[in-house]
């Protein structure tokens, strides 16, 4: 008895320490802006023109990915860019931000990651063109929908688990990749060939 009060106690407890590391569901008021872009970023380059976006339409202006950050990032740091649940229309080229992670996107477009960052995540994501992440540190890639090649051109590691890839799956020489349960519909070289 006493056994399975403890059992209960810890998955109760585990239950409520996941369900706080998941990212809140937006709410009918909260609903994350769909915007468009078409330049690259930077966090110390000025936003070349204001965006509007709106909660249920159509956008209305490009937005480059240095204001996409800085309008509806997470993070409180300038070279921190976390985005979650955005619809973005164009591509995204991020440059000079130490972590770039991407939770619950949508980028009808590529996705361009530079070699300063020390940090890629890209979770829960869809990217309907390339996706290149060129890393000093990690890169992280799950459970997402690419809907071309997904290119890890840098970094020590990468983490792949999950993900439906529409183009080519390729990993950098030097890049230590695990994972499993990725589909790809193109060809695998690298390291790539384990997570497959």
């Amino acid at each position: 008895m006493r056994r399975t009060l403890r059992t209960l106690l810890i998955a109760g407890i585990a239950g409520v320490a996941l369900a706080g590391c998941a990212p809140a569901a937006p709410t009918a008021s909260e609903s994350p802006a769909v915007v468009s872009s078409s330049a690259t970023a930077s966090p110390s380059a000025s936003a070349s023109a204001s965006a509007e976006t709106e909660q249920t339409g159509a956008p209305t202006a490009p937005i480059s990915a240095e204001q996409l950050c800085a309008e509806q990032s997470v993070a409180d740091e300038d070279d921190v860019c976390v985005l979650e649940g955005a619809s973005v229309t164009g591509d995204l080229s991020f440059t000079g931000f130490q972590v770039v992670k991407l939770i619950g996107v949508t980028v009808d477009g590529s996705v361009t990651v530079d070699a300063g960052a020390q940090q890629v995540v890209v979770t829960d994501s869809t990217v309907t063109g390339d996706v290149t992440a060129t890393a000093r540190g990690g890169v992280v890639v799950k459970l997402s929908t690419i809907g071309g090649a997904l290119e890890i051109a840098g970094g020590r590691n990468a983490t792949l688990v999950k993900n439906t890839v529409g183009g080519d799956l390729r990993c950098a020489d030097g890049v230590q990749a695990n994972g499993d349960g990725n589909t790809v519909t193109g060809t695998v070289t690298g390291t790539c060939a384990r997570v497959v």
